[in-house]
């Protein structure tokens, strides 16, 4: 059994839950924290006139924050990334922040939904006509398992917060059956987690709170048996969560294909929201190909 080490996990530190507060507007790094991942791009709304939309539209290419769900989910988007044109990179990571972890002003179910299948079948687009053997493979299961952890968004009632239930992580290089002491504390000892993670936020690395607690582990090994099934069941939900794409018939043979085929099935499912194709469009010009 190998345990994480014993001080402040700052450095590499995810956990089962990435929160996002849809207040934020200021665009910025994502900062990681033991329980809270901030920062992603949202932006402000402004009125323009219908020609200053098409330019604008035409003319800008965003750029987006670059996603991290967890250390093995960042891991498998740079192995499968390397080598590719920017705008490729640039491409995936817009279509994980406008279609798969959106920000707090996508409220519709409905429409969350079909932006998600949308972002499935976009990377479909992309493994197709950029990858190719493993590394597309490897591309599609991290797609989809972040498309997993989408379907776990949940929403604070209270504070506004969005939050994601992802994977238990590890570090780079940590063997299968590593443990991560402070989610053994979070589920066992709920007030020593909060203590801990108090002194964190205030400024404090946590270790005594830690130590303390490694103490008593060895005493409990149901404790490390509880965390390892549900870390296990985690797994299993967000790797075998079926998702019903309305778009899988998408043709990918060609950037005028999919888009027009995209179209058709948008209105065969009555989604006949502009934003939908203003979507699409914004992919392929994040791309930087050219669509009649």
């Amino acid at each position: 059994m190998n345990f994480g080490p014993l001080r402040a996990q700052q450095a590499v530190v995810n956990s089962s839950s990435l929160r996002i507060n849809p207040t934020t507007k200021q665009a910025s790094v994502p900062q990681l924290h033991e329980e809270k991942l901030s920062g992603f791009v949202i932006q402000d709304s402004v009125e323009i006139s219908e020609s200053g939309r098409q330019l604008a539209e035409g003319a800008i290419v965003s750029k987006a924050a670059k996603y991290f769900g967890t250390t093995q989910i960042n891991d498998s988007l740079n192995r499968v990334l390397e080598g590719q044109p920017e705008e490729v990179s640039n491409a995936v990571y817009n279509m994980i922040q406008s279609n798969f972890i959106v920000d707090g002003t996508v409220t519709d179910e409905n429409q969350r939904a079909v932006l998600l299948e949308m972002g499935v079948s976009q990377s479909k687009y992309i493994a197709d006509h950029y990858m190719e053997g493993d590394k597309a493979k490897e591309f599609l299961e991290t797609m989809n398992q972040i498309a997993g952890i989408a379907l776990t968004r949940s929403i604070d009632s209270e504070t506004g917060d969005i939050s994601y239930t992802t994977p238990t992580d590890r570090p780079l290089g940590a063997p299968e059956d590593y443990v991560k002491l402070s989610e053994v504390m979070k589920q066992v000892d709920p007030q020593k987690y909060t203590a801990y993670m108090t002194d964190i936020k205030g400024g404090g690395n946590g270790l005594s709170q830690l130590l303390n607690f490694a103490q008593k582990v060895p005493q409990h090994p149901d404790w490390i048996a509880k965390y390892k099934e549900r870390a296990g069941q985690t797994e299993e939900l967000l790797n075998n969560t079926p998702l019903n794409n309305r778009f899988d018939k998408a043709d990918t043979t060609s950037a005028s294909a999919f888009m027009n085929s995209m179209q058709n099935l948008l209105k065969e499912s009555s989604a006949t929201q502009d934003s939908y194709m203003q979507n699409m469009r914004g992919f392929f010009r994040n791309l930087g190909v050219q669509v009649d």
